[in-house]
């Protein structure tokens, strides 16, 4: 599902391009099917003759499991690993079992589930990497999949105008064939151009962002189940994981924390509602957990 920003950007964009068209002309002009065909057969034939289908279909997977990122707060994520580094604190690893199977993020649930089941620490910091290093590789080739498109689609315009071209210069003693040709010559050139620049380049570069949002969550979920597996203070693990949150959010995190006076009433309200309230806004969550 595409996120907000996205969904609002295209909308904008397209409803642009449309609400020009109409206030000067008839959008039905604007429209072939002939022209539609080549532009989009051919991005899509020569995708499929770059890439493997597992590749493409893996593409629009990672772009999909991705574009919910932006509404992830690293300081919702904070709380809570720092509640279950108190836990894990006084109590041990095993402590989290109950819980494990409850956290959404598959990375953070996989990577606590190692540490339940007795996993060295070696291992599983040799296991928790490389699943960041397998995840970017994929993000690189599905962003390197969408800017192939974004350059296919121009290119495969400009064959649409030659195509078109050649059609209208044999008949040039034809005024409809004139006409259709011409159509197809233009139409193909703006089809390409809409697609590339409206849709697939900015898809690409959309990826790209979201994809370090989502790699800096895993290592700060990689910082936070290594720090619980060498029984680190959770005030250390604290100090490591806010790191990769940004200055802003940094200060009012510790701003916040520093004014706190029942932190163990605070910490029971918490674990009691930490399942709902795990994709949820730090502000939001904030106020459920205030007092009363």
């Amino acid at each position: 599902m595409l996120d907000r920003s996205t969904v609002i950007g295209l909308l904008f964009g397209f409803t642009l391009i449309l609400v020009a068209i109409v206030t000067q002309g008839n959008l039905l002009v604007f429209a072939s099917l002939s022209s539609l065909l080549i532009v989009v057969g051919g991005i899509v034939a020569a995708t499929m003759v770059n890439y493997s289908l597992k590749n493409i279909k893996n593409s629009f997977t990672t772009i999909s499991s991705l574009m919910g990122v932006k509404s992830v707060d690293l300081r919702t994520d904070m709380e809570l690993m720092s509640m279950f580094a108190r836990r894990v604190r006084s109590e041990g690893l095993l402590v989290l079992e109950g819980d494990i199977e409850h956290i959404k993020d598959p990375y953070l649930r996989n990577g606590l589930q190692f540490a339940v089941d007795g996993f060295k620490q070696e291992s599983l910091a040799s296991i928790l990497q490389n699943e960041i290093q397998s995840r970017k590789r994929q993000v690189e080739i599905s962003i390197k999949v969408l800017q192939s498109m974004s350059n296919y689609a121009p290119a495969f315009g400009m064959i649409g105008t030659i195509i078109g071209m050649v059609l209208m210069l044999q008949n040039v003693s034809d005024p409809e064939s004139l006409g259709s040709g011409l159509s197809v010559a233009l139409l193909t050139t703006l089809y390409g151009t809409i697609f590339s620049n409206m849709l697939f380049g900015p898809l690409a570069g959309k990826l790209d962002y979201l994809s370090k949002l989502d790699l800096n969550r895993k290592e700060m979920f990689r910082v936070g189940i290594m720090s619980m597996m060498e029984k680190e203070n959770p005030r250390i693990m604290e100090k490591k994981m806010l790191i990769y949150i940004n200055p802003k959010d940094r200060a009012e995190y510790i701003k916040h924390h520093e004014e706190l006076t029942i932190k163990r009433q605070r910490d029971q309200k918490l674990y009691s509602q930490w399942i709902e309230q795990q994709n949820n806004e730090w502000e939001t969550l904030k106020k459920v957990l205030e007092p009363g």
